[in-house]
C-alpha cells in the first residue's frame, strides 16, 4: 500500500512473509544494472533509459545521518520518476543513527515519502569504533524536529538488514546495493563482486574525524570506513564503485544552495531535504563549510553520467594503529573504481530537479 506524503502509517515488527510479499510486488528484471557496474564510468542510468526502459533494483544502506534522510528523499524521488525501483532500505545501528531511532527514522522518512511499501530493516548493532555520542544526539534531535507527528515504531526488524540485502538479491541477482554508512551490513550480507556502490574513504586527501573521536587516531580516515575497518576491509571485494572524500569535497553544501532549495523546492521529498539542511543545529555546521553532500552524490553516481569522474586504482583499508580505518593505495590492494571529482553546478540541479519531480 501507499499513502499520500505526510499520512502517518504504525509500523509492527516485519513479519518476513510480509516482507517478502512486499519484495516480490516490486521486483523487475534489472539486469542492465549488473553488466553496466562492471565497466567504466558509471553504473545503470537514468541515461540509458532509452535502450533499456527496466529501472534498475537499488537497496539503499545506510546509518540514517541527515544527509542519508536527504538521499532517501532523493531516491523516492528516483523511484516516482522510474529511473530506479527501490526494493528496500537497511539501516546500521552502530554509526550516526541511535539503535532503535535509526529504523524508525527510516519508517517516518518512507510514510512522508509515500513508499511504505518498501521493507525496512536494521542490524549491525556494535562496531569496534564508536561515532561520537554528541553528534548523535544533535542529529536526533534534528530528525526528531523534522519528522514531528509520525508515529512510526522503533522495534527492531525481525529480519536482519544483511539478510534482507541477501535475500534481495537472491530473489534478482542485479540489485544493487547504495551504501551511505558504515559497511557492516554489507561485509555480513557477503555479496558477490560489483553488487555495491559505497560512499566512504579518502584516497588522496585527508580524513573527517572530529567531534570526539579518541586521539589515538591520525584524523587520515573517513567516518564510515573507520567505525567497521574490519568489515569495510572485508566489503571491499563486492564494490562496483567507491565515492570517497576525494569527489564529495567537490559538494559542499552551501548557504545559497540551502536558500534556493527553500525557494524554489515545491514537494514533500524537497520540503524533507530543506527542512534538515535549515535546521537551526545544521545551519552553523553548514555555515562553517565542513558539510558536504556525501550521499546524495553517491547515489547519484549509480543513476546518472557525467556527474562524477572515476578512475581505478588498488585500494586496501587499514584495520589496526592509529590509522585504523584509512583507504589507501596499495600494489597488493583489490581493483576498485574510485571518484576522484565531482561537478557541483550540475550535482546541485539535477539534485533539485529530481527532488522537485522533474524529468
Amino acid at each position: 500500500m501507499k499513502t499520500r506524503p505526510g499520512t502517518i502509517v504504525r509500523h509492527r515488527r516485519e513479519d518476513p512473509a510480509v516482507v517478502t510479499s512486499r519484495i516480490l510486488t516490486r521486483v523487475v528484471p534489472a539486469l542492465a544494472l549488473a553488466a553496466a557496474l562492471t565497466s567504466a564510468p558509471v553504473a545503470g542510468h537514468a541515461d540509458d533509459a532509452a535502450t533499456d526502459p527496466r529501472p534498475p533494483a537499488v537497496i539503499f544502506d545506510s546509518d540514517m545521518d541527515f544527509d542519508d534522510a536527504a538521499t532517501l528523499a532523493y531516491l523516492a524521488q528516483e523511484d516516482r520518476l522510474g529511473r530506479i525501483d527501490l526494493r528496500a532500505v537497511t539501516v546500521t545501528n552502530n554509526g550516526n543513527g541511535l539503535p532503535g531511532r535509526a529504523i524508525r527514522h527510516a519508517r517516518c522518512l518512507l510514510e512522508r515519502l509515500g513508499l511504505d511499501d518498501v521493507p525496512v530493516a536494521d542490524g549491525s548493532d556494535t562496531a569496534p569504533n564508536a561515532f561520537p555520542a554528541e553528534l548523535r544526539q544533535t542529529f536526533d534531535r534534528v530528525f526528531e524536529d523534522v519528522l514531528a507527528g509520525c508515529t512510526a515504531s522503533e522495534a527492531p526488524s525481525r529480519i536482519r538488514a544483511s539478510e534482507l540485502i541477501r535475500w534481495i538479491v537472491a530473489l534478482d541477482p542485479a540489485a544493487h546495493v547504495i551504501a551511505t554508512g558504515p559497511l557492516s551490513n554489507v561485509a555480513a550480507a557477503r555479496l558477490d563482486p560489483h553488487r555495491v556502490t559505497s560512499m566512504g574513504g579518502a584516497v588522496r586527501v585527508g580524513g573527517n574525524l572530529c567531534c570526539g573521536t579518541p586521539p589515538e587516531f591520525d584524523g587520515s580516515q573517513e567516518f564510515n570506513y573507520w567505525i567497521d575497518p574490519p568489515a569495510s576491509r572485508a566489503a571491499l571485494r563486492s564494490l562496483a564503485r567507491l565515492v570517497p572524500l576525494d569527489a564529495t569535497n567537490d559538494v559542499p553544501i552551501t548557504p545559497q544552495f540551502v536558500q534556493r532549495l527553500g525557494a524554489e523546492g515545491r514537494t514533500t521529498a524537497a520540503g524533507i531535504v530543506f527542512g534538515l539542511v535549515s535546521h537551526p543545529e545544521v545551519a552553523p555546521l553548514i555555515d562553517a563549510g565542513i558539510m558536504s553532500w556525501w550521499d546524495p552524490l553517491t547515489a547519484m553516481s549509480v543513476i546518472h553520467r557525467g556527474i562524477v569522474g572515476f578512475e581505478t586504482g588498488r585500494l586496501d583499508v587499514i584495520t589496526t594503529g592509529p590509522q585504523a580505518g584509512r583507504t589507501v593505495l596499495s600494489p597488493t590492494g583489490r581493483p576498485v573504481v574510485f571518484a576522484n571529482a565531482a561537478n557541483a553546478a550540475d550535482f546541485e540541479q539535477l539534485f533539485l530537479n529530481t527532488l522537485n519531480g522533474s524529468r
